[in-house]
């Protein structure tokens, strides 16, 4: 345990340092050139057009990568997966449901039909042969004809179902004015109780006719040879074949997924980050400088998608069960309490690492000495200054070597170069 404690830390202290030369390389050229602010301009422009480029290639790299949506489409997950349960009508709605779906939303069927778009030769055969049905089901013009009269048909039963419901108001209300023997000038309706009751009746016998078509539709819709293979197909086993197949392509696609992402990623970062090192060692300013900058925005994607996968990896189902746990005790508040304590040390983590590595005091003196600031207090001082006068701190001690006067905060005598 302790060897491993000491190489955590032996690598702690190696990596940090690095880590702050990099930074401070992001803002000079070198020690004694500090860069122009029209040069750092260009470099946040070159910085933000290599940060856009970067995701815009992961994207298209993904793009071709096998998903676990081409091998099990999303028609294929809602027909044969989501209707496990279901009774014959509902399947039947459900398939309705996606071959409208599919005929008016050009873009969900180009993107969960591989069939007709990518990689058709990776589709689940169950997927294949559902999906075989289900295209000719889409391309049957008189099963579509069926669905648009059964579409007429449903409007016209709200239509009526709104009516009925109308007049039911109206006809109650003149029945309490009937009742409160309420004169007839004064009355909200113009229509008697009769009349009204009439309507209703009409509508009712309406609504029942509508009824009756619209079962006759139906029948005609299950009739059709291509539904029916569908509803053939749609057994137990094929269900938790597919949602046993799917929960393992869910499983490893995350992993699959960063490895082609890092995949693009390390090598142009490894490529930059041995130019940064050559630049540094022959002490050219203005590659160090750039490379510097490159390999803080290469990083960037690459810790976020790391992070992105950390976090698809992390089985959903332990954190429901952990959930459901913590419900089931009633103390679910724990959870809540767990989160509050996990941003607060995150965010005093980085507030730490922002103000000791980076943002540190030992910066902010040398910045305050090279813009002719005082040392404890930031105002601006003249050069002969030796007291600031808003605080009253002396700038200058002696040099312990030379015996010089130096700034006071600055460890490097500016007389003799010396400690």
């Amino acid at each position: 345990m302790k060897p491993i404690f000491i190489t955590f830390r032996f690598m702690k202290f190696s990596i940090l340092p690095k880590i702050q030369t990099v930074f401070s390389r992001l803002r000079s050229i070198s020690s004694n050139e500090p860069i122009s602010g029209l040069s750092l301009i260009i470099i946040i422009f070159l910085d933000i057009f290599v940060l856009i480029s970067l995701f815009q290639g992961l994207s298209d790299q993904t793009a071709s990568f096998t998903t676990p949506a081409d091998i099990i489409p999303y028609n294929c997950q809602t027909i044969a997966i989501d209707t496990e349960n279901s009774n014959k009508t509902q399947k039947i709605e459900q398939i309705l449901s996606q071959v409208r779906n599919y005929q008016y939303d050009t873009y969900t069927s180009y993107k969960y039909t591989p069939s007709e778009g990518r990689h058709p030769e990776d589709l689940h055969p169950d997927c294949l042969q559902l999906q075989t049905s289900f295209k000719k089901l889409q391309d049957d013009s008189d099963f579509l004809k069926l669905l648009d009269i059964r579409d007429q048909i449903s409007n016209r039963e709200i239509s009526i179902e709104s009516e009925i419901n109308r007049l039911k108001g109206g006809y109650d209300t003149v029945l309490l004015e009937k009742i409160a023997n309420q004169p007839a000038n004064q009355s909200i309706s113009d229509t008697s109780a009769g009349t009204i009751r009439e309507d209703l009746q009409k509508r009712t016998t309406e609504l029942e006719q509508i009824r009756a078509e619209e079962k006759e539709n139906l029948a005609l819709i299950e009739q059709n040879n291509n539904l029916q293979a569908i509803l053939t197909l749609l057994t137990p086993e094929l269900a938790k074949t597919l949602r046993s197949a799917l929960a393992k392509l869910e499983f490893y696609y995350p992993l699959k997924r960063l490895g082609v992402e890092l995949l693009f990623l390390m090598p142009i970062f490894l490529l930059v980050w041995f130019w940064n090192g050559r630049s540094i060692s022959r002490e050219n300013g203005a590659q160090s400088l750039v490379s510097s900058h490159l390999l803080v925005v290469i990083f960037i994607p690459i810790f976020w998608k790391i992070c992105e996968g950390v976090l698809e990896i992390i089985p959903e189902r332990f954190l429901l069960f952990v959930m459901k746990f913590l419900q089931d005790l009633q103390i679910l508040m724990l959870w809540y309490y767990f989160l509050i304590l996990l941003a607060i040390g995150a965010t005093l983590a980085i507030i730490y690492f922002l103000q000791k590595k980076i943002f540190s005091r030992k910066r902010l003196i040398e910045k305050r000495v090279e813009h002719s600031e005082c040392q404890f207090c930031g105002k601006h001082l003249r050069e002969s200054d030796i007291f600031c006068p808003f605080c009253g701190e002396s700038q200058f001690r002696k040099c312990s070597k030379c015996k010089e006067e130096t700034y006071r905060e600055i460890p490097i005598c500016r007389k003799c170069g010396k400690e």
